[in-house]
């Protein structure tokens, strides 16, 4: 993790316009600290010192020209989400056989929840609203996501974890000629992934655009403008996949190079893209952003006894990842409502094999600002 971290600062140092003013910040910075530290004040006055520093450096983090930017009046926020997941799985052979495309994906899940934000930081809860209605099917595993986002001017952070149920349905497959005329239940609870990563974002034009302001509300844009982002994401998946339980007529005739057990990698990935924020109308917001990414992916698979050329395989290479993001924004900085959506799609290639895994959410949230900051109290 700290070398992820080195790394992507580093990249945002080599990529910044201002990397000579960054560097000179950085020696001043140091300078400070030393020269505190050399002075014969009282240790608790020095922890002082270097306290009242590293906070300003803080919340230089959320440096805006308030000409474009409107800061955030409130301490905390408290909002009420509806939460749409979707996902999207396939996998492609090399072409032998009838069926050598598979596409399975879930019925979407319909989450309701509350939240609660201070600063930077939302953290909240949602449930899946079929749980409360007792719609689920018999031996049906629900997905499990928890997700902690961290948005400043300059840097946005995100965590998160999934778990896939195994509620996928096959959604697409190629041709089955061969097979016409049978009917077979496409409910498939041979499918489970996993995956857990960090994803963190370098706004290079931060005083002017706010990413904030589209996917927090913790700011208000107040005229349209547009930023490049840098990226650096690392993740780690786990697909489970159990061929011996898809309908017998798929099963009989998928190519041999779709026979896997187990796909287990980690994708390295750095990104560049770019975002606009267009104020179309007072207290109005529309975000959209599109950030492919190249990723460098290790990855470990393990097939079934059935495939007789090679059991274990092991592979490196280069593949070209998406993210993209959409946000609809209504905030009159006390009340704020909209929507945002956010996509990722991983490939994974080979020459005799490669899967797609894409998934996202479609949020609409109305929630208020509260607590007005001690500064703000008098405007």
């Amino acid at each position: 993790m700290n070398r992820i971290l080195a790394v992507f600062l580093f990249l945002v140092l080599l990529t910044t316009r201002a990397e000579a003013q960054d560097y000179e910040k950085f020696k001043a910075d140091s300078t400070f600290i030393q020269a505190v530290q050399n002075t014969s004040l009282s240790k608790y006055r020095k922890k002082e010192l270097i306290k009242d520093y590293l906070k300003g450096k803080i919340e230089d983090l959320n440096d805006i020209d308030t000409a474009w930017i409107s800061p955030n009046y409130y301490n905390y926020a408290f909002m009420i989400q509806n939460t749409n997941t979707f996902d999207n799985f396939s996998i492609t052979g090399d072409g032998t056989g009838y069926v050598n495309y598979l596409e399975f994906a879930p019925a979407p899940t319909f989450r309701l929840g509350g939240y609660f934000g201070w600063r930077w930081l939302f953290l909240g809860y949602t449930f899946d609203i079929k749980d409360l209605l007792g719609s689920k099917r018999e031996n049906e595993k629900r997905n499990t996501e928890v997700g902690i986002s961290l948005y400043t001017s300059k840097i946005g952070i995100d965590l998160y974890y999934r778990k896939t149920g195994n509620n996928f349905k096959i959604r697409n497959t190629s041709d089955l000629a061969p097979v016409t005329g049978q009917d077979f239940d496409n409910h498939f609870n041979g499918l489970n992934i996993y995956m857990k990563g960090i994803n963190l974002y370098y706004v290079f034009n931060h005083r002017r655009f706010s990413l904030p302001a589209a996917f927090s509300q913790s700011t208000e844009q107040r005229r349209s403008c547009g930023s490049f982002k840098l990226g650096l994401s690392y993740s780690v998946h786990k697909i489970d996949f159990d061929h011996k339980l898809l309908p017998e007529p798929i099963r009989m005739n998928i190519s041999d190079a779709m026979k896997f057990d187990m796909v287990h990698y980690s994708d390295y990935n750095i990104s560049f893209g770019y975002a606009y924020n267009w104020v179309f109308k007072r207290d109005w917001l529309l975000d959209f952003s599109l950030t492919p990414a190249l990723a460098y992916t290790h990855s470990h698979l393990e097939r079934d006894d059935s495939f007789n050329l090679i059991e274990d395989l092991r592979f490196k290479n280069l593949n070209v990842d998406f993210i993209s993001r959409l946000g609809l924004v209504y905030n009159n900085a006390k009340y704020f409502a909209g929507l945002s959506i956010i996509a990722h799609s991983f490939n994974y290639k080979k020459k005799e094999f490669s899967v797609n895994n894409s998934f996202g959410s479609v949020n609409f949230y109305v929630g208020l600002n509260f607590l007005r900051k001690k500064k703000y109290r008098n405007m």
